[in-house]
Order: structure tokens, then C-alpha cells, then sequence
């Protein structure tokens, strides 16, 4: 099985992986760090599962760099990618933010998760609150891996 984590911080992309290591045997991963990586990495024959973060930069951040504009809702662009392609790729969100966007844009978790559920039905699988304080996220994450791997057989 081959896993996209799409993840911009180093210490959730670690929890994320000890997790999905423990979970599935003969596990492979690759890592996008920023909303164009992610693009470029969904190819055919693509990944079986994408584990996305919500807030990414436009490109990698490289030393020398910023990473181009933060984009709160960067991971619809790679749900958008999936949809544009007809790539039925399941895909979980896992984000640290309990609100997203500013002002009239903002959306709570589970308003982020019911606009992804009506918009990309064949990709969207639930989304995790990351805190890394609870051990209640691992579960929650752990429950949605083992949904989404039995619903693409």
C-alpha cells in the first residue's frame, strides 16, 4: 500500500507516520510539503490513500525561501486536482487548526468537513483534529485509516 502525507510540519508528519507504520504492514509512503508538491506527486498510478494537512504553502519552503503565500484552505486545491483527473483517491484531513480562514471565510472543523463531504463525496473520508496534548486524534485517525482502506477494496 502506498501512502501521500501531504504535511508542512515535521512533528505532525512523524506522528502521522508512526501511526500509519503501526497500522499497515508493508507500508510505503511518500512525503509533499506544500500544495504544488502534492500535485505533482498524484500521478498514475497514484497513491491508495492521501493523508492531507489543510493549511499548506504554496510551494516547499526551502532554506533560502518562504514557500510562497500560506494557503488556509490549500488542501481543496488537491481535492480539486483529484476531481479535474476523476481520481477517486480517499483522502483524510488532518489538521491542527479547530477554525480555518479569516473573517467571513473562516470555517470550523466540522464545517470544513461537511463542505468537503458535498463537494468531493468520492474522495473526502472525515477529517482528524491533530493534538498532539490528546491521544483521542490517534484514535480518531486510526478508525478512518482502517474505514478508508476496507471502503477501496
Amino acid at each position: 500500500m502506498h501512502i501521500l502525507i501531504i504535511e508542512d510540519s515535521d512533528a505532525k508528519l512523524e506522528s502521522i507516520r508512526a501511526i500509519l507504520k503501526r497500522e499497515i504492514p508493508d507500508l510505503k509512503t511518500s512525503v509533499a510539503y506544500s500544495v504544488r508538491s502534492a500535485i505533482d506527486s498524484i500521478v498514475e498510478p497514484g497513491p491508495d490513500l492521501i493523508v492531507a494537512d489543510m493549511s499548506l504553502p504554496t510551494f516547499d519552503i526551502d532554506r533560502r525561501e518562504r514557500g510562497g503565500t500560506p494557503r488556509p484552505f490549500g488542501g481543496i486545491e488537491v481535492f480539486e486536482h483529484l476531481d479535474r483527473f476523476d481520481l477517486n483517491t480517499p483522502v483524510i484531513v488532518v489538521t491542527s487548526y479547530p477554525s480555518l480562514g479569516d473573517g467571513e471565510n473562516a470555517l470550523n472543523l466540522k464545517q470544513l468537513s461537511d463542505r468537503l463531504k458535498r463537494q468531493f463525496p468520492l474522495n473526502y473520508c472525515g477529517s482528524v483534529y491533530f493534538d498532539s496534548a490528546y491521544s483521542t486524534w490517534e484514535s480518531n485517525f486510526v478508525e478512518l485509516i482502517h474505514k478508508s482502506i476496507n471502503q477501496s477494496k
